[in-house]
């Protein structure tokens, strides 16, 4: 932790100033230590990372921490760039010169990106053991000047109100807090005036019979019966998904009834037939772990349900972005909505 991440950090239930106790420094760089609140809480800083944990909401997103270990995300940066970079913010322009909070950051992919990007600074939360794994090894301890790791709960983040005059991104995360609705404020909360919250949700559709036939058929068991499972079940079926999707009829039905997610692929010039195959495989086993991670909440919201999380948040609606987008159908794969405050 850089020893300027003091001016950010706030206990996370009182909203009080920390004070640091017995640090351990490496030049500007807090190794160890400890965050004292007023209110008498004591929050660690262990091996550079802040740490506001509490064991039960750690264990609910258990299943992420080892999907991210596992998985990565570094080989998915075109799918990136093509759909959450273009359909949300138009280019990486969006990111240069700007502090970002990345709300459930896992694998710390993204907040690499966007630090190659030009981002003046990013500051990635997180709650899996993941901070402890695979962020180190795609960001690095101290590789980055400008990039700072918390470990906490995005519903009550350790940041102090309207610091952040950039932006505070919580792509395709929201939807597994125990509650959107209070993530949301948390999280819009910490943005500045001149700043924005990115965000979006899972969207659940209107019951029709393909509908009724995912929720209570197919993914809605199938998803019952994973989510109980350990991580090496839970990664077997995922793989299966992965090699069926890549016959042609069989993975469309797969795709089809909610068993097995791959989402878009886009294509990359003089990319042999093996080489799209393998990436088609790649992503459906990744995406459909995602949906069937052992993780505690999965939150789906209708179109109504999210325009009344964004209007509590910004009545003026003419200070969101990507408002037709987001919500036509079909919504573009990746976009985000851009709340302004």
């Amino acid at each position: 932790m850089h020893l300027s991440m003091m001016d950010y950090l706030c206990d996370p239930r009182t909203r009080q100033a920390l004070t640091l106790e017995a640090a351990e420094m490496d030049g500007d760089d807090v190794v160890t230590g400890t965050l004292v609140s007023p209110s008498g809480a004591r929050y660690p800083i262990r091996n550079r990372v802040p740490r506001f944990v509490e064991q039960d909401a750690f264990d609910g997103v258990r299943s992420f921490g080892e999907q991210w270990n596992h998985f990565n995300f570094t080989d998915y940066k075109a799918h990136w760039l093509e759909h959450t970079v273009a359909n949300t913010f138009g280019g990486v322009e969006a990111f240069r010169g700007a502090t970002i909070v990345d709300a459930g950051g896992g694998s710390g992919a993204q907040s690499l990106w966007m630090l190659e990007s030009g981002a003046k600074r990013v500051i990635m939360l997180e709650l899996s053991h993941s901070v402890d794994d695979v962020v180190a090894r795609n960001v690095g301890h101290g590789a980055w000047s400008n990039f700072d790791l918390v470990q906490c709960s995005i519903d009550e983040p350790p940041l102090r109100p309207e610091c952040i005059d950039g932006m505070v991104i919580c792509h395709n995360v929201i939807q597994h807090t125990p509650s959107v609705e209070k993530t949301a404020a948390a999280l819009y909360g910490l943005v500045a005036p001149g700043g924005e919250f990115v965000f979006n949700c899972y969207r659940r559709g209107n019951m029709n019979v393909m509908n009724f036939i995912k929720t209570y058929v197919s993914y809605g068991p199938m998803r019952f019966l994973l989510s109980k499972a350990p991580f090496r079940v839970i990664l077997a079926y995922s793989r299966a998904m992965g090699v069926l999707r890549t016959v042609p009829a069989l993975g469309w039905l797969l795709n089809k009834l909610r068993l097995s997610l791959t989402g878009k692929v886009p294509r990359i010039e003089g990319e042999s037939w093996f080489a799209r195959k393998k990436r088609v495989y790649q992503l459906t086993a990744l995406n459909t772990f995602d949906m069937f991670g052992s993780h505690a909440h999965q939150h789906y919201l209708s179109p109504a349900e999210q325009m009344d999380v964004v209007k509590r948040l910004q009545p003026d609606l003419s200070r969101v972005g990507n408002l037709e987008a987001y919500f036509q159908t079909p919504q573009p794969t990746g976009c985000a909505l851009r709340v302004g405050k």
